[in-house]
């Protein structure tokens, strides 16, 4: 069931002519100039660029794009070599990089020093690694004024904007994705955090930087749901090479608090090697001050990720004929629908079923118009029994697709999802009862889609045609929403989303420029992309659903990113493979019997 996923290629946005959309798979700028394949999370890294490389004005603008990607403190040095010698000594830009995507090609007219682009700000790149949104949509146009060496053939740049640009191409071919990870206030799980680290840093440089990027903190965005590591923790010496398959990492005393130590020590334990997973040989030596080196060995900690517990090959359901039905092609195809008693499948319009180590969770929206309800219920896999759907009171009309956001094996009754309702959003708890409005402040227009991460606190969500990730909080007074933060992919308007990997969300939308209908990946910045279907005409995507990538098993892809994602039109359900593939009632692994001729399957969703 997974897509087709050719060798990725790095390519110059700027060097390609108009030819569309490109067939081979990769990272992509999709925009409504021509399409470029890029890449992300390969070792290899491009020769950077100098000025003498190439005598041509739009690879030339090219590369000085992309001369502040590399190492953070000598990126003003970098571009400035590009720069004439008076151009260089005025030039005193802000040492924050930004990240920009170009619209369309540069414009260079023969005779004109003057090169014009026109851009979208994605965000700025701190040292840290975290590149960083804009608060609100960034559109402008920049010129770079070049010039001809005294030989006659190379190039000066002689007046330029005065920033440090980098483009989301070169973002994509020098750096690489590096997930990090916090505990959640709960300490119930562990909340990734993604970081650009260069692909060119020795790999014995990488664990000292992580955990220097550990003891700084986590982004912003993720402050409100996440635990920091305690004040006072510091890094003794760096981190020696791995030896005899061992990690050895030295952490000052306050790294762990006195109260409660021995479960902060295998919380830090388990952060570290989550962070530090790709390098983690046999054995983490951990020392805290002067007490003595804790080792510890195997893949106990993975736990600690509810990512790794998603499964290589998703259960797979749709909706037909009022019933939740399963797919063919999917685990336990010819077992009952769980936790679903069968007299209560029946009238179904959309569903969310979930699963933790012991229970099972289900949320249906049945009805129509005013009979329109949605029933919850949980029920633990050992007792063999359904479970028992209640209704949840205090929604209004127009529901939407139902999502279960935190689920618990230990107090199930306290599991909540999240559903919309006439455009605003809900929560619900497991056990029913009264709906909950959740406040979501600074978005604008409808809320038409909500995504959550198997984290359970990082979310999505589309409004007004714009796609924001914000986190979920729970207190006693029930859940609260950071504000949402304002991403930036090519698509405009967003009309769908989903979690599809650590780092990556799967959007669907109308691209800029052309109006052509895509879905695509999107890194959780929305910095970088990577086209499932690239052009769809004008069919437009009204619900996509993803089953995220487990970080721990074996990558079918070098992006990390879902393997399976379906989704839906205004007359069909489908299947993103290489092409669209419509799932229909051959697809079924027992259909109802005697459905009207025109009965086709509906809402797909996978068992989460």
């Amino acid at each position: 069931m997974r897509r087709s996923l050719p060798c990725l290629v790095v390519v110059s946005l700027l060097v390609l002519s108009g030819c569309g959309i490109p067939d081979e798979s990769g990272v992509t700028v999709v925009g409504p100039g021509p399409s470029t394949g890029i890449t992300s999370g390969s070792d290899a890294t491009p020769d950077q660029a100098t000025r003498t490389t190439t005598s041509d004005r739009t690879e030339f603008v090219d590369n000085y794009l992309a001369a502040a990607a590399g190492d953070y403190d000598g990126a003003i040095d970098r571009v400035k070599e590009f720069m004439s010698p008076r151009a260089g000594a005025d030039f005193k830009p802000v040492t924050i990089p930004r990240v920009i995507r170009l619209v369309g090609n540069p414009l260079v007219s023969p005779g004109d020093p003057e090169v014009k682009i026109t851009y979208e700000l994605v965000g700025t790149l701190g040292k840290n690694g975290l590149l960083e949104p804009p608060k609100e949509p960034v559109r402008g146009k920049y010129e770079i004024t070049l010039g001809t060496a005294e030989d006659g053939i190379s190039l000066y740049v002689l007046e330029a904007p005065p920033f440090l640009l980098i483009t989301d191409t070169a973002l994509a071919s020098r750096y690489t994705q590096r997930t990090i990870y916090f505990w959640n206030t709960e300490h119930t799980g562990l909340i990734p955090d993604v970081r650009y680290m260069l692909r060119d840093v020795p790999i014995e440089q990488v664990p000292t930087t992580v955990i220097g990027w550990l003891i700084e903190g986590p982004a912003p965005w993720l402050k409100s749901a996440v635990e920091l590591l305690p004040e006072g923790t510091a890094l003794l010496g760096k981190v020696p090479a791995i030896a005899n398959q061992t990690l050895s990492i030295n952490l000052s005393a306050q790294a762990v608090p006195t109260e409660g130590a021995p479960e902060a020590l295998d919380r830090l334990r388990r952060q570290l090697q989550w962070s530090l997973r790709t390098l983690l040989p046999d054995n983490l030596a951990l020392k805290i001050g002067h007490q003595e080196t804790e080792n510890y060995y195997g893949t106990g900690y993975e736990t600690s990720n509810a990512a790794s517990r998603l499964e290589r090959l998703p259960q797979r359901f749709a909706v037909y004929g009022g019933k939740i039905v399963r797919l063919s092609e999917s685990p336990r195809a010819v077992e009952a629908i769980p936790a679903v008693p069968p007299q209560a499948n029946k009238d179904v319009r959309t569903a969310a079923l979930s699963s933790t180590a012991t229970s099972t969770y289900a949320a249906l929206v049945t009805g129509s118009g005013g009979s329109e309800a949605l029933r919850v219920g949980v029920t633990l896999d050992s007792s063999g029994q359904d479970a028992t759907l209640r209704e949840v009171s205090g929604l209004p009309s127009g529901l939407g697709y139902p999502v279960w956001a935190m689920t618990s094996d230990d107090r199930p009754g306290s599991s909540i999802g999240l559903i919309i309702g006439s455009g605003g959003l809900y929560s619900f708890r497991a056990e029913g009862g009264a709906a909950r409005q959740v406040q979501v402040s600074g978005v604008i227009g409808k809320i038409t889609a909500i995504t959550v991460a198997p984290d359970g606190h990082r979310v999505a969500i589309v409004a007004g045609g714009r796609l924001y990730r914000a986190v979920l909080a729970v207190s006693g007074d029930g859940v609260s929403l950071s504000e949402p933060e304002l991403l930036r992919p090519p698509l405009n308007p967003v009309t769908a989303a989903d979690f599809s990997g650590e780092g990556w969300l799967t959007v669907a939308g109308t691209r800029g420029g052309d109006g052509r209908v895509s879905v695509m990946d999107v890194t959780i910045d929305g910095a970088l992309q990577d086209p499932r279907l690239a052009d769809l005409g004008d069919d437009t995507v009204n619900y996509v659903t993803a089953y995220p990538a487990n970080p721990t098993n074996p990558v079918s892809n070098e992006l990390g990113n879902a393997d399976y994602v379906s989704y839906t039109t205004a007359d069909a359900a489908w299947d993103a493979l290489s092409t669209p593939v419509r799932i229909d009632a051959a697809d079924l692994a027992q259909p109802p019997g005697d459905q009207p001729a025109n009965t086709v399957p509906a809402a797909p969703f996978f068992l989460n």
